[in-house]
């Protein structure tokens, strides 16, 4: 009897050292994860990520078949994950592998999806578009990362170059001189917001295409998109 009692005796002495431990120990455990991402109490930053191309426009196809419109759309929901857990709003221009297809008729056709894209840079209240496609090169020995902004947009080449910079930095990528965007690109031509594109890698590069079809290669990716943009519009 008196084992009994003296054992229930410690179990209520310890029960509030346990949770006290219980309650520390998950501040110590959420807190890496709410420095990582960098939580903040309002959503004023929002930025439209558009995962380029969409079936049926694959865009390009790597050396093991790799589709760029499915990458394209990895990465970009990563992105998304990683911008929203930053307290930053998040427009997609396509949530699924496929392409903008018209309204009125549920077809698809390269202007109406081009045109689609434009409209939700004007009907949003957006800073940022980041557009995230993969290269493609008649010699496979290419490779290597690169970014470009808009040339009507040139205020954003400093992010630009540091959103290239930190994807470098995290996955040892190759890069090249971060760049204005050729104006035939459609959407590049004269966005209504600071846009950028991202080449994210060269498909046509057997060791490139395996890092891109790599889902923790991805979420770099992702990861040091993010960073940059937080550290950019923080600073701004």
């Amino acid at each position: 009897m008196y084992f009994v009692i003296s054992k229930k005796r410690l179990m209520m002495l310890c029960l509030p050292v346990l949770i006290i431990g219980i309650f520390v120990g998950g501040i110590f455990s959420i807190a890496p994860v709410l420095n990582t991402f960098g939580y903040r109490n309002d959503r004023s930053l929002a930025v439209i990520v558009d995962a380029g191309h969409g079936e049926p426009d694959g865009g390009a196809v790597g050396a093991g078949g790799s589709v760029e419109s499915t990458l394209n759309l990895k990465i970009a929901q990563k992105l998304k994950e990683v911008l929203m857990g930053k307290g930053i709003d998040v427009i997609m221009t396509r949530n699924d592998e496929s392409g903008l297809l018209d309204e009125k008729t549920g077809k698809w056709s390269k202007t109406e999806d081009m045109r689609q894209r434009m409209s939700i840079m004007k009907d949003t209240d957006a800073q940022l578009f980041i557009s995230i496609h993969m290269n493609h090169f008649t010699q496979p020995k290419v490779h290597g990362l690169r970014v470009f902004y808009a040339k009507n947009h040139a205020e954003i080449k400093d992010l630009a170059e540091a959103v290239q910079s930190k994807i470098a930095d995290i996955t040892g990528a190759k890069t090249s001189t971060v760049g204005a965007a050729d104006s035939g690109l459609f959407l590049m031509k004269s966005p209504p917001v600071a846009a950028m594109l991202i080449e994210c890698g060269f498909l046509s590069n057997p060791q490139e295409e395996k890092k891109l079809n790599n889902e923790e290669y991805q979420a770099k990716i992702a990861w040091a998109i993010a960073d940059a943009v937080e550290n950019y519009y923080t600073e701004k």
